[in-house]
């Protein structure tokens, strides 16, 4: 083998050495490609599937503040407190995930709170719960958020040294329900979980918006209770006094008490107006009103039936305790003397009562019932009292 023979071999081998590496480092290379391609995917895909997640989420919280915005529009459209409420609870139910909630009111003197509407509370224990906003035994929280016009939670609740009247129902937090300076009510919770800042803050919204509702409710009925007003006694009219019954006598069958209702009519009036004149007459129906106003409780209902009569609606009182009270009234009249130029009168009544349900399951039934009760009244001589009892055929 001779010099260039070698050489020859030497320079293959080295190109043949260099061709090897450069195959070797570029099939490497592809590898390595491949690899990086391969992770990218992964990551791409890794993320839109977060995306989806974060939309479905998104899509899920896009629903929900649609029902909660839909919700509050409905709240404030609201013009009767019962419907006010039932918004309240349907909403903090299923927006806020709790687990009782309950709307109470308070009543006209402001002294006492009642529930109006509720969710995951026993029925049975309804009628029970009422929290006295100045008595420290039965105030609660509920009735400390109401004086204080603030939201009283566990921690604030502890520090007042006050404890809850019923352990039937142990709220976690409540909110008031109240604009500028009127106070309507609360609304009081139960939650596994406490509230995030988020929550808290969605349920002020809605005691803040539904404290407008229920101030807007107030200024209805101020106007409303112009129409439903007699103009001369300023009593209820009849029409006004049919639509109450009929709610309350709702009310009496899902809690299951009675309603009695007595009709009164003056002895004489149409002489009474023959021989003083019709002025004069106006000027007795107005002290009657006033009188009876007086005598009656303030759950009580009276209104102007028409003419010479009046009519009472009496919650929770059986038509015996309610025959009663008419009759003292009957024997409280007796010492007024009611004036008419100068000479002194004295006036009488007859009157009926009847009751739910003994007497009728509707407005109309329980309204004849009195009626015919104040008939027998009149035909036993006027100036007395008589309850409706239902007369047996005989056979």
């Amino acid at each position: 083998m001779n010099t260039i023979t070698i050489v020859l071999i030497a320079i293959g081998s080295i190109i043949a050495t260099i061709v090897i590496i450069n195959i070797l480092t570029i099939s490497g290379s592809k590898k390595k490609t491949v690899s990086q391609v391969e992770i990218l995917a992964d990551e791409l895909d890794r993320q839109r599937k977060d995306n989806l997640h974060l939309k479905q989420k998104l899509r899920q919280i896009n629903s929900m503040d649609n029902i909660f915005f839909a919700s509050v529009i409905r709240l404030t459209s609201r013009l009767k407190a019962g419907d006010i409420a039932r918004e309240i609870t349907g909403l903090i139910a299923n927006y806020l995930d709790a687990r009782e909630v309950a709307v109470l009111l308070s009543d006209v003197a402001g002294k006492r709170l009642a529930i109006v509407d509720q969710r995951g509370l026993s029925e049975d224990w309804i009628p029970k719960l009422v929290y006295e906003i100045h008595d420290k035994g039965k105030q609660g929280k509920i009735g400390l958020c109401f004086e204080k016009k603030l939201p009283i939670g566990r921690r604030e609740f502890t520090v007042s040294g006050i404890k809850e009247p019923y352990e039937v129902f142990y709220p976690d937090i409540c909110y008031p329900l109240f604009f500028q300076n009127k106070k309507f009510g609360v609304i009081a919770i139960t939650r596994k979980e406490d509230l995030d800042e988020r929550e808290r803050n969605l349920l002020g919204v809605v005691s803040a918006i539904a404290g407008v509702a229920f101030n807007n409710t107030r200024s209805f009925e101020d106007i409303t209770l112009t129409a439903h007003t007699d103009p001369l006694t300023k009593l209820y009219n009849i029409g006004y006094f049919r639509g109450h019954l009929d709610e309350e006598l709702s009310r009496a069958k899902r809690f299951r008490h009675t309603v009695s209702v007595s009709i009164i009519d003056l002895d004489n009036f149409k002489t009474y107006n023959d021989t003083f004149g019709h002025q004069e007459g106006d000027r007795l129906l107005i002290q009657l009103s006033q009188i009876f106003t007086k005598h009656f409780d303030k759950t009580d209902t009276i209104a102007r039936y028409g003419g010479d009569e009046f009519i009472v609606m009496c919650p929770e009182t059986k038509k015996q305790e309610t025959a009663r009270v008419v009759s003292k009234l009957l024997h409280d009249l007796e010492m007024y003397d009611f004036v008419s130029g100068q000479e002194s009168v004295k006036v009488t009544f007859s009157a009926g009562v009847s009751s739910f349900p003994e007497d009728g399951a509707n407005v109309s039934e329980l309204i004849k019932s009195a009626d015919n009760a104040l008939y027998e009244a009149k035909g036993a001589g006027r100036n007395t009292v008589r309850v409706f009892r239902r007369q047996i055929d005989k056979i």
